[in-house]
């Protein structure tokens, strides 16, 4: 028999029994893993709510997104003269030229005969 168990009788059957020192480090032992759980819990949920909130934020950047067609460049056409046709009366061509270039990653206004390019459905 060692330091922590006791033998106990009881009704003809013989049962080991724990000691109270034992008891106690198996009671904090069963906190201490119930704090850990509650501990995971809690991080998993505090994951969740940013992996949440993250996507809130992408989907809301995606909203003001326009809508875009291509255009497949003609001879002759210059890039000031297609958003000159399809800039909507009133608005400034120079700001539909600066949508065009940054839509299509221009680095100047130079179009070249066939080439597509991606324009907005509408202005």
């Amino acid at each position: 028999m060692t330091f922590s168990h006791a033998l106990m009788v009881r009704g003809g059957r013989r049962e080991v029994g724990l000691s109270n020192r034992v008891m106690r480090g198996v009671a904090g032992r069963s906190r201490s893993k119930h704090a850990g759980v509650c501990i995971v819990m809690l991080l998993v949920a505090l994951y969740g709510m940013g992996l949440g909130m993250m996507l809130g934020q992408q989907q809301d950047d995606h909203a003001g997104a326009a809508q875009v067609t291509s255009h497949i460049v003609q001879p002759g056409e210059t890039l000031w003269g297609y958003a000159t046709r399809i800039t909507p009366a009133g608005q400034d061509v120079s700001e539909t030229v600066d949508e065009l270039i940054a839509l299509n990653d221009l680095d100047s206004g130079n179009l070249r005969v066939g080439q597509h390019i991606v324009v907005p459905v509408e202005r």
